[in-house]
């Protein structure tokens, strides 16, 4: 029963073929030709079958995705890089560059207007590590910070202020290259926002040859800071560059701030 059975779906697709130039069952083509007194028959295998088929003849095309709408959340991790003044300002302390960095990573999230261009939003916590050179000779930190405190120059070994951070950014997202879909994270884009931060922790600390003496003042230190970000991004990373626009430490206490831009990058 089982022969017959395949005998006759055999003659029918020979049949319907003889009908028909071409007949498609799934992801299969057979494709019978007639040639003076010999006939042909071309079975065609494709990879992706194309539920529902299209008629004989006509080229499958998959529907155009939509993309105003849609949204996309996904992860990143980075690290930047404090950019010290070096122009002798009489605005900024002095900080080591390659020593005073961030390491950040969190949530994104964007909202598509068109195939190009997205608002983007981004949730992320973050540790900054300033390097600085010059605060045990500046009276205001002495006397608001360091609680009095005179550290001679020859035996300490790092002055640091460091915070932890929570922030949330809100910016705009232009594509020069769209992704191949909207899941994607790849691509080629610039990002410009604006970002604002909340130290949740903020910690002076003075280390010498036998003590690391750590001073905490909410007071001197400034817990929001608001910052203007760009991003040009390319594939599944971005490089970054910000700049801090309110104050690091209160101004009310000290002459001096910490220099305000920095760059890094994000890996998505």
């Amino acid at each position: 029963m089982k022969k017959i059975f395949i005998m006759f779906s055999i003659a029918c697709v020979w049949a319907s073929a003889i009908a028909q130039p071409a007949v498609r069952i799934g992801n299969m083509e057979i494709i019978v030709r007639k040639q003076d007194q010999d006939t042909t028959m071309q079975v065609n295998v494709f990879d992706d079958p194309c539920p529902p088929c299209p008629p004989n003849g006509e080229i499958y095309v998959r529907p155009r995705e939509r993309w105003i709408g849609h949204r996309h959340s996904s992860g990143f991790g980075g690290f930047g890089f404090a950019l010290p003044d070096n122009s002798n300002s009489v605005d900024y302390y002095t900080i080591l560059g390659g020593n005073s960095i961030s390491l950040e990573g969190g949530w994104v999230n964007r909202l598509h207007l068109s195939r190009r261009l997205a608002l983007v939003g981004t949730l992320q916590g973050s540790y900054y590590n300033f390097r600085l050179h010059d605060i045990i000779k500046d009276q205001s930190f002495i006397d608001e910070v360091l609680e009095g405190k005179d550290f001679s120059a020859d035996k300490v070994e790092k002055q640091l202020y460091r915070t932890h951070n929570f922030a949330a950014a809100a910016g705009v997202r232009f594509y020069l290259a769209p992704p191949n879909n909207r899941y994607s994270n790849r691509g080629v884009f610039i990002e410009a926002g604006m970002q604002g931060d909340y130290a949740l922790r903020r910690i002076c600390r003075i280390h010498t040859e036998s003590t690391k003496n750590k001073f905490f003042n909410n007071y001197a230190f400034s817990p929001f800071t608001v910052s203007a970000v760009a991003r040009v991004g390319f594939r599944s990373f971005a490089i970054f560059a910000r700049y801090r626009v309110t104050d690091a430490f209160n101004p009310n206490i000290f002459p001096k701030d910490l220099p305000p831009a920095s760059f890094g990058v994000h890996f998505y």
